[in-house]
């Protein structure tokens, strides 16, 4: 008999709480904005957001750390999921590879471990 996982144990990266702004940039550089993050990982972000985003739409984000640290990184959307009763939504966000993925993941790693 299957079993179907749930997802904190399909995720290889532990998440904590994180309720913090995040500015994102969309390939149009007109399309900017901010959203209001719930949680992160060393491997990507899930975040509050008022309008639909499709899946692999891919944004530069800005995500604010502890001690004035700001992370730059480029996030691929991986899920989407309308909040009930709201015209919200949920959206987890994967930290793609790029030039310096190593040193984001590094300084997501010193920010996760400090909890």
């Amino acid at each position: 008999m299957e079993q179907e996982m749930d997802a904190s144990e399909r995720r290889n990266c532990r998440r904590v709480q994180f309720r913090e702004p995040v500015q994102y940039q969309y390939k149009d550089p007109s399309q900017f904005g901010g959203w209001l993050a719930c949680d992160i990982s060393e491997s990507g972000i899930k975040v509050n957001i008022n309008d639909f985003v499709p899946l692999d739409a891919e944004f530069t984000l800005q995500v604010p750390l502890a001690n004035g640290k700001t992370i730059d990184c480029l996030g691929r959307v991986v899920w989407v999921q309308k909040l009930p009763f709201s015209d919200c939504y949920h959206a987890g966000l994967k930290f793609e590879a790029v030039d310096s993925i190593a040193e984001v993941q590094n300084d997501l790693h010193q920010y996760i471990q400090s909890f």
